[in-house]
């Protein structure tokens, strides 16, 4: 075990004490036989882009990824979705609110007949494999 320890011990909180820039490239940090760990009063993480092909943020696991906190709050100004194979479930114990525009239902019934408001269309999309 190696430690390599910077101290600023002048610095306030705000103020940048250690910083690691590639002008250009990748910056990797890995652990081949272990975790990666990041810790702080508070942590950001930004991705500044510009277009439809950057200023991404992507999150892989090969298992799970796990998110515990007093709130979760999340945002977004054009679209969101939540899919999976398998089981869904929202889960309130306490009030569960919902509130949308216009609220549209489909199951998985209409694959076999449509519906009377349509359905079929939308069923059949959120059921292709990408």
């Amino acid at each position: 075990f190696r430690r390599v320890l910077f101290r600023s011990m002048d610095n306030k909180e705000a103020q940048d004490s250690l910083a690691l820039i590639a002008e250009n490239g990748n910056i990797l940090i890995k652990a081949n036989n272990g975790k990666v760990r990041i810790e702080g009063v508070d942590i950001e993480i930004v991705a500044v882009g510009e277009g439809g092909s950057k200023g991404n943020i992507k999150m892989n696991a090969s298992e799970n990824i796990t998110a515990d906190s007093k709130k979760f709050l999340v945002n977004a100004s054009v679209n969101y979705k939540i899919a999976t194979p398998g089981t869904g479930e929202v889960i309130s114990n306490g009030i569960l609110k919902m509130y949308g525009s216009v609220i549209k239902g489909v199951s998985d019934a209409v694959s076999v007949k449509d519906s009377k408001c349509g359905g079929q269309n939308y069923q059949q999309k959120q059921n292709q494999v990408s």
